[in-house]
């Protein structure tokens, strides 16, 4: 597996402006953790999802590629940052949320994920998606393991993923007829709450019981691993 990429600062004199690799909060990390999954193509400094980072404490699982998405090499990097926690929220922007999806089916870490949160999901048949997202087949709708709440932001509704919103479960978080705006004000209080009701020292108890001897680390099949549609 690759090694998650570090968080550090670059060597520079005394008198420079050092720029971390990645953005430092302005708060200290977010405990539980919650784990951003940005959207195909990132998100550069002006976007809402890196605003929300660097504000309240949240950390983002970097890809290798964020043009030419490939999906299992995606998945090794989303393994990799749930492993590196206890437990976790994550944050699924986009593309992300069918990257949760697809980890979802062949990890044997979900029992560290306490919730997720779906923004503006993306349709893996639209026209677009097909030519650019090949590696990313769209799989059969099935109910997650984890809580999932469902945000649009900047997105109106879209009627096409209904039935695989329903079948994984996923509940609004927000008037689901209107996108709350692309602003970082707007959706964070509905995100922040949900995660209250989900973290351990706040909320109901999500893993009864942890599964009996689960490895500390383990692999995704090979199916997975690699970048080709299923």
């Amino acid at each position: 597996m690759n090694e998650p990429t570090p968080i550090h600062e670059t060597d520079a004199p005394p008198e420079a402006v050092v720029v971390p690799a990645l953005a430092v909060p302005t708060r200290v990390w977010r405990q539980p953790v919650a784990l951003t999954l940005p959207d195909w193509k990132g998100a550069p400094a002006a976007h809402w999802l890196t605003q929300w980072e660097q504000q309240h404490g949240l950390r983002r699982v970097v890809q290798h590629d964020w043009l030419r998405p490939l999906r299992g090499d995606w998945m090794m990097q989303l393994q990799e940052a749930v492993l590196a926690h206890e437990h976790c929220h994550l944050l699924a922007h986009g593309l992300g949320g069918h990257l949760v999806d697809a980890w979802l089916r062949h990890t044997q870490q979900a029992h560290r994920v306490l919730s997720v949160v779906l923004v503006d999901p993306i349709d893996l048949r639209e026209e677009q998606a097909r030519e650019t997202l090949f590696t990313w087949k769209p799989l059969l709708p099935q109910k997650w393991a984890v809580p999932v709440g469902l945000l649009w932001k900047e997105r109106p509704l879209n009627p096409q993923l209904q039935h695989w919103l329903e079948a994984c479960g996923a509940t609004s978080l927000g008037d689901s007829a209107q996108p709350l705006g692309a602003g970082a004000v707007a959706g964070w209080s509905l995100v922040e709450a949900f995660w209250r009701d989900h973290d351990p020292a706040t909320g109901p108890a999500i893993w009864d019981q942890q599964p009996a001897q689960l490895a500390s680390h383990d692999t995704l099949t090979s199916d997975s691993a690699v970048g080709t549609p299923e």
